[in-house]
């Protein structure tokens, strides 16, 4: 049983990621499994409720993404870019979530509206708890009092969601490791942290 479920959330996913929730029926789904309506509706009651497990199950899929990222960072520094790069590479990968999130909120439905706004909020407030927990590894010389994490943290977000869909519409790859090292830069300096000491500092961590 869990291993039909799993099919068919893998191909909800591909199919909603492509066309959108208004763009696919329960019977599109059935069809492309090559199962019957009632088996499909045995294991989900509804299109919104299978639409939202796919968009759970998309959200927990980035956040290992970035955790198994971070988990390999020797320093803070790496940390950062580590971040970056999984999320970026889940985005590549799994484009169903930055897709709805930033493209495909179907307005007619004011539930899954409020879903994906929920959801949008949960990836930022995410993100804003990995980046305060990188800085909490640095000397507090190196650190500004007047961090916004939230301002910074939806840029970030707007900058790789932006780079995501761009590559996903022109049907080309990202250069991932470039990319997250450029941005990780870029991270720093809104960070107001100097980059002539962050390296030398950084060798100092122990780790995350």
């Amino acid at each position: 049983m869990q291993q039909s479920r799993r099919k068919i959330l893998k191909t909800a996913s591909e199919l909603f990621s492509e066309f959108g929730f208004l763009g696919v029926s329960m019977e599109t789904i059935a069809k492309k499994l090559n199962i019957t309506k009632a088996a499909l509706y045995y294991h989900f009651k509804s299109k919104k409720e299978l639409y939202f497990e796919v968009l759970e199950k998309s959200f927990q899929n980035l956040v290992d993404s970035i955790d198994r990222e971070i988990s390999r960072a020797n320093s803070p520094e790496e940390a950062f870019k580590r971040a970056i790069k999984g999320y970026l590479k889940f985005g590549q990968k799994e484009k169903n979530l930055i897709r709805c999130l930033v493209l495909k909120t179907p307005d007619q439905d004011s539930e899954i509206t409020s879903y994906i706004t929920k959801l949008r909020k949960r990836i930022n407030h995410r993100l804003q708890a990995i980046l305060k927990e990188i800085l909490k590894k640095l000397p507090n010389s190196l650190l500004s009092k007047k961090i916004d994490l939230k301002y910074t943290t939806s840029f970030l977000l707007g900058t790789m969601n932006g780079l995501i869909l761009e590559s996903t519409s022109s049907n080309k790859k990202l250069n991932v490791e470039k990319i997250a090292s450029q941005i990780s830069q870029i991270l720093i300096s809104m960070l107001n942290i100097p980059k002539e000491k962050i390296k030398l500092n950084l060798k100092k961590s122990k780790g995350l």
